[in-house]
């Protein structure tokens, strides 16, 4: 008897100690094994949530495919993006979004929707889409996304995901992914080995937060940075929108908090990320972690998921669709998503921070991009991607590389790069510098007070850059309701 006991005692704790399942984790073990970004979505709660309920997500995503977390299909319980990012130049590789739904359509009926091409790769069916994108289904609620559009690696992927039996994660994302129960979205980024102490040591003199610092000892300060881990975003969206953004060290990083929240602030707004209201975050320090804590409204969280946005699946098609004729009820969906992109991004001309929006901008030209074209009518997008093109360019206007509106409108190359000798944005090493390591101590004052002059004079090229926006939809518009004779 005593023995059964002590067995039943030795049971019980080993169930006890067992780690609690997480909500991700089916989704989780599709994962790429060189993961190095990774992004957690609640669909399901964000949409109960009240302040969904209060904005009617639901009801505008239904109408556009644009709700409150912008691309993400509103059907969606969950969403895992995970990306393989060049973190010294950021750029995405190859990214593989991952969306667990009540019934995934079938890849027949995709291939429709998208106007692509059905084909079996690695033994499971699937869709190439014509917007560089391969879609198919790992289980009967999983679907995913692998983009951009690469045959082998999308084999490769196949097979490892249906072979894996655990995670295969970096433990950095293993550990984010296990704190995200109670999260609408959770942002991680393995940033272990990517800074160059030599590099930010140079660098840092150029930093208003470094220069206003009496008495800073910037090797140690280089140390710090170098020894970063990871960083994780932690949002929860319930009547209001929480959110904080934790940088974990492998030093203490509270040697310097009078420096380091506006050194992060500067490093944010320097890649074209502003937010509003950042500058008045709160900044707390454990021994390894620095942790920013604040609000967000809801553009700022649509624009934050737009970081790693991809295709969503087409949805259903028009029944009255005659072979390949346009159709008017799908031309109108689209339209629709346009507006809804290009109004959430407009809202940013009235922001203190605009000149710090670049990549806001760039990432409403590559949605509209992303955006499925079966079924509309070509004027509808010519015009949406005349829209991007121009986005695309302000967004480099924001970036000191002037718009040449001649150019653009005759669907050239539509920047000029100055000669500055740095490429535009960041200057602690995660963006690549033209210039010599030598040069660094003396040329980026100098570089940054052009730029910013530049990007202040090519003000009014902007603004009419935006009214070439309005004319053309508007143009387009009109065009179509003279085709149709219904409104657009």
């Amino acid at each position: 008897m005593r023995q059964f006991a002590l067995s039943a005692i030795l049971v019980l704790g080993l169930v006890r100690s067992a780690p609690a399942a997480g909500p991700y984790d089916d989704l989780l073990k599709r994962t790429p094994a060189n993961t190095n970004s990774l992004v957690l979505i609640d669909v399901k709660g964000a949409m109960n949530s009240p302040l969904a309920r209060a904005e009617k997500w639901r009801e505008r995503a239904t109408a556009s495919g644009r709700g409150g977390l912008g691309f993400v299909p509103p059907d969606a319980e969950q969403v895992v993006i995970a990306g393989e990012v060049n973190l010294t130049t950021l750029v995405r590789d190859f990214q593989v979004g991952l969306v667990k739904v009540p019934n995934t359509p079938t890849m027949r009926e995709l291939a429709a929707r998208e106007g692509g091409t059905a084909d079996e790769i690695a033994g499971r069916l699937s869709v190439l889409s014509p917007r560089d994108v391969y879609f198919t289904t790992l289980s009967a609620q999983e679907l995913a996304a692998i983009y951009p559009a690469d045959r082998q690696y999308t084999a490769r992927y196949i097979k490892t995901a249906l072979a894996s039996k655990s995670v295969p994660l970096s433990p950095y994302l293993q550990k984010a992914a296990a704190s995200a129960n109670g999260n609408t979205l959770t942002i991680a980024l393995d940033l272990e080995d990517v800074v160059d102490r030599t590099i930010v040591k140079m660098s840092l003199p150029s930093s208003p937060a470094v220069a206003k610092t009496k008495g800073l000892d910037i090797n140690l300060l280089s140390s710090l940075v170098a020894s970063v881990k990871g960083l994780t975003v932690a949002v929860q969206v319930t009547n209001t929108i929480k959110a904080s953004v934790t940088v974990e060290f492998r030093n203490d990083p509270s040697v310097f908090k009078r420096t380091l929240p506006d050194l992060f602030r500067e490093l944010i707004e320097g890649q074209g990320i502003a937010i509003e209201g950042f500058e008045s975050w709160q900044a707390t320090f454990t021994e390894t972690t620095m942790t920013l804590t604040g609000t967000l409204n809801s553009l700022d969280l649509k624009r934050l998921v737009s970081l790693f946005a991809f295709p969503q699946p087409a949805g259903e098609g028009d029944p009255t669709m005659k072979g390949n004729q346009p159709s008017v009820a799908m031309t109108k969906r689209y339209l629709t998503a346009v507006d809804a992109i290009l109004t959430d991004i407009k809202s940013t001309r009235d922001s203190k921070n605009y000149n710090k929006t670049a990549t806001w901008h760039e990432k409403a030209a590559a949605q509209i991009e992303q955006l499925s074209k079966q079924g509309v009518d070509p004027a509808a997008v010519d015009a949406a991607f005349e829209a991007a093109k121009r986005l695309r360019a302000i967004g480099s206007s924001l970036r000191g590389l002037p718009i040449d509106l001649d150019a653009l409108a005759n669907q050239q190359y539509y920047s000029a790069r100055p000669s500055m000798g740095v490429m535009p944005g960041g200057w602690w090493g995660w963006q690549p510098f033209i210039f010599g390591p030598t040069q660094v101590d003396t040329n980026i004052p100098e570089i940054q007070s052009k730029m910013t002059q530049t990007i202040a004079n090519d003000q009014k090229r902007r603004l009419e850059a935006w009214s070439q926006i309005d004319r053309t939809m508007m143009d387009a518009r009109r065009k179509l309701s003279e085709k149709y004779k219904v409104d657009f």
